[in-house]
């Protein structure tokens, strides 16, 4: 079935970094039928040939498949460029016209705006015919606090029918992310040994280079933990500890049911040196730029067992790993799983055996599959939002939060009593208190 794909906020980053590459790579493998058609919504006076001209750097930069001249070309006729103020209601009579015009059907609207637009864009939506049974893909964060996203989430469905409005959480189409469960479920190794009994903790990592770039507005208003925690963490570590079931998405929301609240020293707080100065920070902002914080799940299988999150901005290097520490055998070392998530995208496993020559020593080796290292993979691997926008386009709901996740989630952040920020130097790991979260249950962060 060919698409109509609208994106409201076409000349954000996010358009131009994930959006327009992940549609150019399913263009070019013929995902999107022979009739597609993107309409780019902006208030900016570009003709349809100036916006283009602001993308194809973009496709050359962030598309998975190689640019080329004819698949560009082949792309753009699909795209056009409409212009429009985005809280004026009347505008989208125009718009209703436009798509009568050239015959638009099956609807995606993507929402690739601040929140503050999400009911208007609704609002205005409504003059548009069968926009009711159309398709919504909204960003998350959802709502500057959870009682604003409930009543803005009750207003949407008024709107749209709520099956068919997709909440993405981008790390949901991660590929190794959704490998999570096949590793834990479908072998017996790990299937077994996922609980108390046999883990001694869990570490989930997400380093960022990078500050914040020209986000300061937006990201001085959330901070790491809604940023990150709240939105892309918590959904890993729901991954990781529910029980197997059909339906995965309440078993992951009865394990973010399950967490426990956070006690004074489970949390430590950072923010990297020259925050203050960024783009429209506040003088004497409080916001942290780094969160690391213990988790405990009150349920049978998980009774003990840490998970411990750390993630932060200007740090040593890029990269999301989810840790997995056995516990030690007979005073020898546990056994450690490590999922590498991204950039480098695979999995390490590190065992004991006896060492050659001797009788009875022991020494750990390891076994280290790289997935991405082979060029077939990274061809053949769909980047997270080609995974997600095709499947909202299937109606595959599997790779989206739901709402009571999203709720569950943003309670646990708002309910967290905020400690004031260690300052950490730009380039390290973050403030060295964080150490502090593990030592005290005599465990340390992994490093391979």
């Amino acid at each position: 079935m060919n698409h109509t794909f609208t994106i409201f906020g076409s000349t954000g980053d996010l358009t131009y970094r994930k959006l327009l590459p992940a549609l150019f790579n399913m263009s070019v493998l013929d995902e999107l039928g022979d009739q597609f058609k993107i309409v780019a919504i902006g208030r900016k006076p570009y003709s349809r040939e100036q916006y283009i001209e602001t993308f194809r750097q973009g496709i050359k930069d962030f598309a998975r498949l190689t640019y080329s001249e004819n698949a560009f070309e082949k792309f753009i006729r699909h795209v056009d460029y409409y212009q429009m103020d985005l809280s004026n209601e009347n505008d989208y009579l125009g718009l209703n016209d436009y798509y009568e015009k050239h015959g638009c059907r099956n609807h995606v609207f993507y929402f690739a705006v601040a929140p503050k637009f999400f009911l208007p864009i609704s609002i205005g939506l409504k003059h548009i015919a069968y926009a009711y049974e159309s398709k919504v893909i909204i960003e998350k964060p959802f709502g500057e606090t959870i009682e604003k996203g409930k009543e803005l989430n009750q207003k949407l469905e008024k709107h749209f029918h709520d099956y068919n409005i997709f909440h993405i959480d981008h790390y949901l189409g991660k590929e190794m992310v959704q490998n999570i469960q096949t590793i834990r479920f479908k072998n017996a190794l790990f299937k077994h040994a996922w609980n108390h009994e046999m883990i001694e903790n869990v570490q989930i990592s997400a380093f960022e280079k990078g500050g914040i770039g020209n986000r300061g507005a937006y990201y001085d208003e959330n901070g790491a933990l809604k940023d990150m925690v709240q939105n892309h963490l918590f959904q890993v570590l729901s991954i990781l500890a529910a029980e197997e079931s059909e339906d995965q998405h309440k078993a992951q929301l009865e394990v973010l049911k399950h967490l426990k609240p956070l006690k004074e020293n489970d949390l430590v707080l950072g923010q990297y040196e020259g925050y203050l100065q960024e783009k429209d920070v506040c003088e004497n902002s409080k916001t942290e730029t780094y969160a690391a914080l213990t988790c405990m799940i009150d349920n049978e299988r998980w009774q003990g067992v840490p998970f411990y999150i750390r993630t932060g901005k200007n740090l040593s290097k890029r990269e999301i790993t989810v840790v997995i520490q056995f516990k030690a055998m007979d005073g020898v070392k546990g056994n450690v799983l490590l999922i590498r998530i991204q950039p480098t995208e695979g999995v390490y496993f590190q065992f004991n055996i006896k060492k050659p020559g001797s009788k009875d020593e022991i020494e750990t080796v390891q076994m280290d599959f790289c997935q991405s290292c082979l060029e077939i993979n990274r061809i053949n691997t769909p980047e997270a939002y080609e995974r997600l926008l095709k499947a909202a386009m299937n109606d595959d709901r599997d790779y989206f939060s739901t709402w009571d996740e999203i709720e569950t989630s943003s309670r646990f952040i708002e309910n967290i009593q905020r400690s004031e920020p260690y300052i950490y130097k730009v380039g390290s790991v973050g403030p060295k208190e964080a150490d502090q979260l593990l030592k005290r249950n005599g465990h340390a962060w992994y490093e391979i």
